[in-house]
């Protein structure tokens, strides 16, 4: 039987006002890059490159029907987690096993939600983003971020990703040190759902540093 995760939640304070601006993110003012703008401009993606190659012309409909499930399934859980009531999306059944599977792995697995979609920044290295849930999960005693993922694989750009949510919440959160997970949830595979604890948080934390200062070189330009 499907639990509602409201039963369980906690709030945690606004530490961080960060709020969308444009492709960034704004703190008191000051404009904050976002983690995925920093992760999209800097980090190829060779594997997908040579997919769509190979796929040609058929590339861009799969590309959009994978994008359109992505939204709605985390649309759904977002809903789902937030306690939030949603019109019933109109998606194929496939889509709908794999919403489900995900609804249910939550419900078992989360003991705490702190924060569902709720940006925040590292004003330390000058970014921002927005996580997918900050929570905390059954046996454990710290934290977690998650992040929903709807991709054909994981990818090192995801490890970064979290990583640089990791990095903002200790300084948002500097008393609650949180790990990372994603939640791979597979288009292909209808009703699938696996879990990605990652560890080696500083390691994956020096990829997206790397990012970060390649992102702010490309930025002042070649001739700068």
């Amino acid at each position: 039987m499907e639990q509602d995760l409201t039963d369980r939640r906690t709030i945690v304070p606004d530490v961080s006002s960060a709020s969308p601006a444009g492709h960034g993110y704004a703190v008191d003012g000051r404009v904050l890059v976002s983690v995925t703008k920093v992760i999209g401009t800097v980090l190829r993606a060779p594997q997908l490159e040579e997919w769509m190659k190979r796929m040609g012309s058929q590339a861009d409909v799969i590309r959009d029907e994978a994008a359109a499930f992505g939204k709605s399934v985390d649309a759904a859980l977002t809903a789902f987690v937030g306690g939030n009531r949603l019109v019933p999306l109109d998606m194929p059944d496939n889509w709908r096993l794999t919403l489900e599977a995900g609804k249910r792995w939550l419900s078992e697995h989360v003991e705490e939600v702190y924060a569902v979609q709720q940006p925040i920044a590292s004003l330390k290295y000058g970014y921002a983003g927005t996580p997918d849930l900050y929570c905390r999960l059954r046996r454990q005693k710290l934290p977690t971020f998650i992040d929903y993922k709807a991709t054909r694989d994981i990818y090192w750009s995801h490890r970064a990703q979290l990583a640089a949510y990791r990095q903002a919440g200790k300084e948002s959160y500097p008393d609650r040190p949180a790990g990372r997970l994603i939640l791979h949830l597979d288009k292909d595979e209808p009703g699938k759902v696996r879990a990605y604890p990652l560890k080696h948080h500083e390691r994956d934390f020096a990829l997206f540093g790397y990012l970060l200062g390649a992102y702010n070189i490309m930025k002042t330009g070649v001739k700068s």
